[in-house]
């Protein structure tokens, strides 16, 4: 009895974490950061709260939300003024609830709607209790089409044992993979007591199997961990094979490690290979990152190991340094090699 009731509340934490994303009031709120998220199943959330007259002078994400509690937009800004950057790939998201549908929208710096991974709309599908079942893409037009990794709609459904399944597909309702370089079809994720998200595991049925095909490294990927602060703040990100052992994804890495400031700003990233030894040859291990006092990455440095500065093997990089308009718009992007040499 007692293992049924832990189960019973996991599967109704998973579908409270998603409901329409409610709050207690409608109203804005402010944030320096969103939540990390491995599926569009997940609702946007803010980490790091700030107030409003904070809010003027630094940059952050404003979420907005209606007399019903739903969130109904999210843009980043500073102060009134939108700013590009933002981690939902668009600086103004608007969302809207007609029946059991859940429509988002994507707006440029000059609020004009704009194509985003190939779409101008994604329209999610609620199931009664307001939980997430379904996304399909559309475009200008209203019209079904692919995203840029040819998925036309994804399904979703919370198991018995508190997982959540996600299947996607494409126009001719074939399943399909996340995307090129994560080739993984039936994906299920489990969630931890805060709603976030700390393992995607790769399925085929119900066994979880490893992924061996092109870019998949060469010993197969099986599923993904990932650690938090007390903050909300990703920490770790691993992946591994079905054994457990570090694998390395197509791009040469297997695990990173994230450090942040005070205000959940990253200011180092650690990546390692499959051996867990420090990532090498067109890579480099150590990636930091300087913020101003509005929260606008001013530098960011290429680093070993040891964090001495190093010429980035493939641009010849060690130092980029970024210039900015009292709005906070990009202006201009200076680099620099070791000798402090421009490049």
């Amino acid at each position: 009895m007692k293992q049924f009731t832990l189960l019973f509340s996991i599967i109704i934490l998973l579908g409270s974490c998603q409901t329409a994303d409610k709050v207690s009031e409608s109203g804005s709120k402010y944030f320096r950061h969103l939540r990390f998220s491995e599926s569009p199943f997940d609702q946007i959330a803010g980490l790091h709260a700030i107030t409003a007259a904070e809010a003027d002078d630094i940059n952050h994400y404003k979420l907005t939300y209606d007399d019903e509690g739903r969130l109904s937009s999210v843009e980043y800004c500073r102060g009134d003024e939108l700013l590009p950057g933002s981690e939902t790939g668009a600086p103004k998201v608007t969302i809207t609830y007609e029946g059991n549908l859940e429509i988002h929208h994507f707006f440029n710096l000059e609020g004009e709607s704009i194509e985003r991974s190939g779409f101008f709309a994604a329209e999610y599908t609620l199931n009664e209790d307001g939980v997430r079942e379904g996304l399909r893409f559309l475009d200008k037009e209203g019209n079904a089409v692919e995203n840029r990794n040819g998925v036309a709609w994804y399904e979703w459904k919370v198991l018995a044992n508190g997982q959540l399944k996600e299947n996607r597909f494409n126009m001719e309702g074939e399943e399909t993979v996340l995307n090129e370089f994560c080739p993984f079809y039936e994906l299920r994720f489990t969630y931890d007591d805060n709603g976030f998200v700390t393992n995607m595991a790769n399925f085929q049925g119900d066994t979880m199997y490893n992924c061996t095909v092109e870019n998949c490294g060469d010993i197969g990927v099986s599923y993904f961990a990932f650690h938090y602060n007390d903050a909300g703040d990703l920490t770790e990100f691993s992946v591994s094979s079905l054994t457990g052992q570090l694998s390395n994804l197509y791009w040469g890495w297997a695990r990173f490690v994230n450090k942040y400031d005070e205000y959940g700003n990253p200011v180092e990233r650690v990546m390692y290979d499959q051996d867990n030894e420090p990532l090498g040859g067109m890579e480099v291990p150590v990636t930091q990152r300087v913020y101003d006092e509005h929260g606008s990455v001013i530098e960011i440095k290429f680093l070993d190991i040891n964090r001495a500065l190093i010429n980035h093997p493939r641009s010849g990089i060690a130092i980029s340094k970024y210039v900015y308009d009292e709005g906070g718009h990009p202006k201009d992007t200076l680099n620099f090699n070791t000798e402090m040499m421009e490049i």
